[in-house]
């Protein structure tokens, strides 16, 4: 592996977590999340778990019935925008120039 400090990324799964983190952030609520992303609920629970694992420190704390971030889980929502802006020119990027390329025509 080319950079060994981050294994433990990789070793944990942390697309699954991040995936699911943002959906609790965005829609307040492990419940909506599984829902939206068509998991069980403690399936969610046990990503976000994950995650905090992973970060070395709890990203989330619910109060109230509502999701409150810690300083760590700021932190991992600032890594979200990024990852996923990054995955989202990617694809762009990806459906650009499958656009371009052009198509082979067989005549029979």
């Amino acid at each position: 592996m080319p950079h060994p400090r981050f294994r433990r990324y990789f070793r944990h799964g942390l697309l699954p977590q991040l995936i699911a983190f943002e959906a609790c952030l965005r829609l307040g609520g492990v419940t909506r999340a599984a829902e939206e992303l068509c998991l069980a609920q403690p399936t969610v629970s046990g990503l976000l778990r994950r995650l905090s694992e992973t970060v070395g420190a709890p990203v989330m704390l619910a109060k109230g019935g509502r999701i409150e971030l810690t300083r760590a889980g700021e932190d991992v929502a600032l890594l979200c925008e990024e990852v996923f802006g990054s995955l989202a020119r990617f694809e762009e990027k990806r459906s650009l120039q499958e656009r371009e390329r052009p198509h082979a025509m067989f005549a029979m």
